[in-house]
């Protein structure tokens, strides 16, 4: 059974909820860290690391790690077809980290997790909050794993449980905004890529945007809007778009769809990320579109 008592409950094991681990581990503070997953979710997802981010992540001793797995880009491009409309480029950034960090989201989390696990520290997995409530002294979590249901007192608990966050819910918080009209489709692949690997991609089209990103085991991010994604999409459903959107020169081929998902989307934030003894972060506190990069580096 774990703990009866700490005094940082983090739900949710993502990866702002292990940086927040590491974190306390750093500074000597007791907390745990549960996740209702039995293992982690070992899909891409978010791809990007921004600058400012590697140098957040400095203190906690990952950001060697992490640029050492992924992939240094120094220039964005806006496209109509084979015409660039705008170049942007990152090498000219006050920073020690001149570039954006193309880098799964479930190769992040490994770093993050390898770096709890040298300070000490482990992710219980198979964990799940089912109630919380807070008084003045404190919190209580119900949780439920395999070994049964307990509750937790904790002195402070962490939101990092998503978009549909059972703490935030406890806590009465609200969260506006709105669902975005429409899906999209994302997509890690092997193609041929007339553009190469030293740029992303993004191509406006009457047809909708497509983007297109280098990742660093050779593959491709593929990320489009469409009115209708298909559930699963498959390499002609990536093929279609990339015909339909992107250049027309030189041979752009999809060979082989590794991972594909489709999403709809939400621009949401939360009216506070504090309420008592309740504490919001990441996908709790706020959901974007994905373009940017911008959800998991917040």
């Amino acid at each position: 059974m774990l703990p009866n008592r700490t005094e940082v409950l983090i739900v949710g094991a993502g990866p702002t909820g292990l940086a927040l681990a590491v974190s306390l581990r750093q500074a000597g503070v007791d907390h745990l860290l549960i996740d209702r997953l039995p293992q982690g979710q070992n899909t891409s997802r978010a791809a990007v690391i921004h600058a400012h981010t590697l140098e957040t992540l400095e203190p906690l001793g990952v950001t060697e790690a992490l640029i050492a797995r992924g992939l240094k880009l120094r220039r964005f491009a806006i496209r109509d077809r084979d015409h660039a409309r705008l170049q942007l480029r990152f090498d000219n950034l006050p920073s020690s980290y001149p570039y954006i960090l193309m880098l799964p989201q479930d190769e992040t989390e490994r770093v993050l997790g390898a770096r709890l696990a040298a300070l000490g520290g482990e992710v219980h997995r198979g964990v799940t909050a089912t109630a919380a409530t807070q008084g003045p002294a404190g919190a209580r979590v119900t949780v439920a794993s395999a070994e049964g249901e307990q509750e937790i007192e904790a002195r402070y608990v962490v939101a990092g449980d998503g978009m549909r966050s059972l703490v935030r819910e406890a806590a009465g918080i609200g969260f506006d905004g709105e669902p975005h009209e429409g899906s999209f489709v994302l997509a890690d692949v092997r193609m041929r890529w007339a553009l190469g690997r030293d740029e992303v991609s993004l191509f406006f089209s009457p047809g909708g945007m497509v983007v297109v990103a280098p990742l660093p085991n050779g593959s491709f991010r593929v990320v489009a809007a469409m009115e209708d994604a298909p559930e699963l999409p498959g390499p002609a459903d990536i093929q279609a778009l990339v015909d339909a959107r992107g250049p027309t020169a030189g041979e752009n081929r999809v060979e082989e769809v590794l991972w594909s998902s489709r999403f709809r989307l939400h621009h949401r934030i939360a009216r506070s990320y504090r309420a008592g003894r309740f504490l919001l972060m990441g996908d709790a506190a706020h959901v974007h579109s994905p373009a940017g990069g911008q959800g998991m580096n917040t």
